[in-house]
């Protein structure tokens, strides 16, 4: 993705709702989640999701964006050291929702 003050600001928006989305469903599978999500953050090794929670999380993000589906094998198409990142899902959202974001509300548009 080019890097243009447009697109970093729809990245930033973008992150922003799957933040939220992923803190809801890691707290609601652990009690005293408290880490920090940055786009470099692993879903796995530093937000704890297992295959339940990851496809929660998803769906949650899918509906956030109003994506049908989000081809999670995509992910594994990512560099090695972006696997399964934030950042991975964040960009996946931007490539597969044909929608404009509300920055003040996180719905399509």
């Amino acid at each position: 993705m080019a890097s243009t003050p447009r697109n970093a600001s729809l990245r930033n928006t973008v992150f922003g709702i799957v933040r939220t989305q992923l803190l809801r469903v890691c707290r609601e599978h652990q009690r005293d989640f408290n880490a920090e999500i940055h786009l470099e953050s692993s879903l796995i090794a530093d937000l704890g999701l297992d295959s339940l929670s990851l496809v929660e999380a998803v769906v949650a993000v899918e509906q956030a964006f109003g994506i049908d589906r989000l081809p999670l094998e995509a992910l594994n198409e990512e560099h090695a050291e972006t696997y399964f990142t934030v950042g991975s899902l964040v960009d996946l959202c931007i490539r597969h929702a044909a929608i404009g974001v509300d920055a003040n509300e996180g719905m399509r548009t």
